[in-house]
C-alpha cells in the first residue's frame, strides 16, 4: 500500500471516528474544549478565533467546534502530552501544522505565529517525528510563542538549547524548524 493510500485510509477512518466523537459530546464538553482552546492566546486573538478539535473531518481537516472571523485557529489541550497544552495558530502556522501532522514539506512563505500560553511538553527538541521522550525526558516549555520562518531565513544566530532562558530553535535541522519564544516561567520537567 502506498504512503498516500495509507494516509487516505487513516484520514477516512479518523473522519468517521471524529463524527461519532463530536456527535457524542454534549454542549458542556464542547464548551469546556472551547474555553480551554481560548486559554492558549491573548483574549484579543482567542475571542474571534475558530475553535477546532483534535479529531479530523472527511477532508482531513480538524473538526470545527466554533467558526471564527480573524484568521486564527485554536485547539484545546493536546491529549498526547501530560500537561495542559492548548494552542492558537495563524493561517500560515495552520498550514505548517497540517504539514507536520502528515509528514509533508511545509509551505511557509511568510513568518507564521502561534501562542501556547499554557506551556507544552514535546518528545524532542531535535526530532519532530519522535514518538516518545528520549530516556523519559520530555522537553518542557514555559508558556511561549512560536515563530515559524520561511526556509531561506537564517536561524543560526539562535541557540538550540531548550534549557536556555531565552529564544531557541526547535527542530532546527528539519523543514519544521521554528523559534520558541518563552513568555513565562518554565513548567516542570518529567
Amino acid at each position: 500500500m502506498s504512503t498516500n493510500t495509507l494516509k487516505f485510509v487513516l484520514i477516512t477512518v479518523a473522519a468517521g471516528l471524529a463524527a461519532l466523537t463530536v456527535a457524542a459530546q454534549d454542549d458542556s464538553e464542547i464548551q469546556a474544549k472551547i474555553e480551554n482552546a481560548m486559554s492558549a492566546a491573548p483574549s484579543a486573538i482567542a475571542q474571534d478565533a475558530s475553535i477546532l478539535d483534535w479529531a479530523f473531518d472527511a477532508d482531513g481537516k480538524f473538526v470545527v467546534l466554533r467558526e471564527g472571523t480573524n484568521g486564527w485557529s485554536c485547539l484545546p489541550d493536546d491529549p498526547s502530552t501530560p500537561v495542559n497544552s492548548p494552542i492558537c495558530l495563524d493561517e500560515m502556522a495552520m498550514g505548517w501544522l497540517y504539514a507536520l501532522l502528515t509528514g509533508e514539506e511545509p509551505n511557509v512563505t511568510a513568518p507564521a505565529f502561534t501562542y501556547q500560553l499554557q506551556g507544552d511538553e514535546a518528545f524532542s527538541n531535535t526530532d519532530p517525528g519522535a514518538t516518545e521522550p528520549a530516556a523519559d525526558h520530555w522537553v518542557s516549555d514555559a508558556p511561549y510563542m512560536m515563530v515559524i520562518f520561511p526556509p531561506d531565513v537564517d536561524l543560526s544566530t539562535f541557540t538550540t538549547d531548550e534549557n536556555s532562558s531565552g529564544p531557541f530553535v526547535m527542530w532546527g535541522d528539519t523543514p519544521y524548524r521554528h523559534i520558541m519564544l518563552p513568555v513565562g516561567d518554565r513548567v516542570q520537567d518529567h
